[in-house]
């Protein structure tokens, strides 16, 4: 079967690969499971583990490069001790890649071009608490820029750090909103934030991995019956399990409520996502969006962004989204999406004077005064472009839910 026609779940490709080991190391399946390592428990050597790969590679339709480039594929084949777990998961995130071309590899070595990776990071299937314990929430990434970069263990986004900064915020610009004045300077505490949106397979793992009975679903997911982008919902529930339909999973997620991007936001950091809203919400603030934001609006070109036709719809063919690693709108830090694609829900409550007030001017500035409305950022595929740029501001009922409206999360700097 080739995978790149179809999208499995992270436990589908663990108990595939449980059964693809036992065949090729010569052992019952019951002595196999996602947490056997490679070498002290299933005694492969080097040979097992290059046929193994091999294997892989056919099983999946995937290409396992010799030498992983991405920083997230190193950091997943140096984890000691090596499990089945940790290749199944290198497997799933290289869905759609295609096996390479090795005519002849066991005959004769010949030289092969660098295998491509995808470069998704984000995981699907359920979370293991274990895990938080045995790893901590953050793995540090053998990264090549500049800035440090970790991968969170609850659902495999890679997050940048943004160390302390004094920055310029807002606009003064001719062709700036009222609510944009005035260009204002601010000093940000050093924080974690995503790399690129999340997207709806990660999502679901966070659905498939908390208790929905503690909190009103209606607040998370649900759109009423007769609302006619039904069509267009990215996730659905099968045999008690949620799932991304089909072309979605590396889309960002979007058509979810600022209480459920507040709660993942809370999960993924490793608190509780169910808490009373009084506790504190892990979306960035407008000023952490801006100022990681810079850069991303300068080469217009490449912002993902007025792709709607009036009158077009998309139950058919689905939402015209790009995969959340696809470098879109990119800015300096080399965060994706951070103009176009989507809006971002952020931690504020949007008010059209708050950059006009003193608050706004304070160490780590955030709208807490309840207004009614939520602060988005970002622009998105179905606006215009000039919605994109960085200091633009708006805000939207935090029931909403749009097809343009998604989310990122901030974290702390680890210990």
């Amino acid at each position: 079967m080739n995978a790149s026609s179809v999208w499995l779940e992270l436990e589908q490709v663990e108990a595939r690969l449980c059964v693809v080991t036992a065949e090729q190391i010569g052992v019952d399946l019951d002595e196999v499971k996602p947490e056997s390592r490679m070498i002290e428990d299933l005694n492969c050597d080097s040979l097992d583990l290059i046929e193994l790969i091999m294997e892989t590679e056919d099983e999946f339709g995937i290409t396992i490069p010799d030498t992983p480039k991405t920083p997230v594929g190193k950091l997943i084949f140096a984890r000691q001790p090596f499990r089945i777990r940790d290749l199944a998961e290198f497997a799933f995130l290289n869905q759609g890649t295609g096996k390479p071309v090795r005519s002849g590899w066991r005959r004769k070595p010949i030289e092969l071009p660098p295998a491509a990776e995808s470069g998704f990071s984000q995981l699907g299937g359920r979370f293991d608490s274990d895990d938080l314990q045995r790893i901590g929430l953050y793995e540090k990434l053998d990264a090549d820029g500049e800035r440090p970069m970790f991968r969170r263990v609850t659902d495999g986004m890679v997050c940048v750090e943004l160390q302390e900064a004094s920055v310029l915020v807002g606009s003064d610009d001719e062709d700036a909103h009222d609510d944009e004045r005035p260009r204002h300077a601010i000093t940000l505490s050093p924080f974690l934030i995503d790399i690129e949106p999340v997207s709806v397979t990660a999502f679901c793992r966070f659905l498939n991995s908390i208790d929905l009975q503690k909190h009103d679903i209606e607040m998370l997911i649900a759109i009423a019956p007769n609302d006619d982008r039904q069509g267009d919902m990215q996730f659905e529930r099968s045999e008690q399990t949620w799932k991304p339909q089909a072309g979605t999973a590396m889309q960002p997620v979007v058509m979810v409520s600022w209480y459920a991007a507040d709660a993942y936001s809370r999960w993924a950091n490793g608190h509780d996502w169910a808490a009373d809203r009084s506790e504190r919400s892990y979306l960035p603030t407008e000023a952490q969006w801006e100022y990681a934001a810079e850069g991303s609006f300068n080469d217009e070109d490449n912002v993902y962004a007025g792709i709607h036709q009036r009158g077009e719809t998309y139950e058919s063919e689905g939402l015209l989204m790009p995969a959340v690693q696809q470098n879109y709108g990119q800015s300096r830090f080399g965060l994706r999406h951070m103009s176009g694609t989507i809006w971002h829900w952020c931690r504020d409550w949007f008010s059209p004077e708050f950059y006009s007030s003193e608050p706004a001017t304070k160490l780590d500035p955030v709208a807490e005064v309840e207004t009614g409305l939520r602060s988005e950022r970002g622009g998105s595929w179905v606006g215009p472009i000039e919605l994109c740029r960085p200091s633009y501001r708006r805000g939207r009922n935090p029931n909403a839910r749009g097809r343009c409206l998604g989310f990122r999360c901030v974290g702390d700097i680890p210990s």
